[in-house]
């Protein structure tokens, strides 16, 4: 090439127009959505947060007491075990299982009026890592939700009422778990 082409004048103009064309586009496309009013959308929450949270009650966090500096899953269980009940304990231990690697950080406990069932007493036999506890004096939740989630400082903080499914549990949990470095 010759030096009158390399000093042409508009040679560079265009690269430097494109270059910062392209450096400005994230902020144009950004500024359009912001003015638009257009929001991303935010992820769903299974459970239902409790504000404030609550302590649990003292009788129970004797109980737990073991499991101090851990979340806990609470598994309300009012009156017999029967099947559906045997299923539900079943999903909580996948979701356990299905936590992988914070699969330490959170610990499992079965809140019943009757700890004598040979149902659940079957069930904590054959998962040695479930801890079944008598129901409180105080009822821990007065919404009587089935499944709880207390954090490691022993404050009831979500739960989770009938219904809810088993992969809403788990993705709630797995987002605190993220999100938190205690426990």
């Amino acid at each position: 090439m010759s030096e009158a082409t390399l000093h042409a004048p508009g040679n560079g103009r265009g690269m430097l127009l494109l270059i910062v064309g392209l450096l400005m586009l994230p902020f144009v496309i950004g500024g359009g959505l912001y003015f638009s009013g257009w929001h991303p959308t935010r992820a769903s929450i299974h459970g239902t947060l409790l504000e404030p949270s609550r302590p649990l009650p003292d009788d129970l966090l004797r109980s737990t007491a073991k499991m101090r500096g851990k979340w806990i899953l609470f598994v309300n269980v009012r009156g017999s075990c029967a099947s559906a009940c045997v299923t539900r304990i079943d999903e909580i231990r996948r979701i356990h299982v299905a936590l992988y690697k914070n699969m330490d950080r959170l610990r499992r406990v079965i809140i019943s009026d009757r700890p004598d069932d040979p149902a659940l007493l079957a069930l904590v036999r054959s998962q040695p890592d479930l801890l079944l506890a008598a129901a409180p004096s105080q009822a821990p939740t007065e919404t009587g939700d089935p499944v709880l989630l207390a954090d490691p400082q022993g404050q009831l903080i979500m739960t989770f009422p009938n219904g809810t499914s088993a992969q809403g549990i788990r993705a709630d949990i797995e987002r605190l778990l993220k999100f938190t470095s205690n426990g």
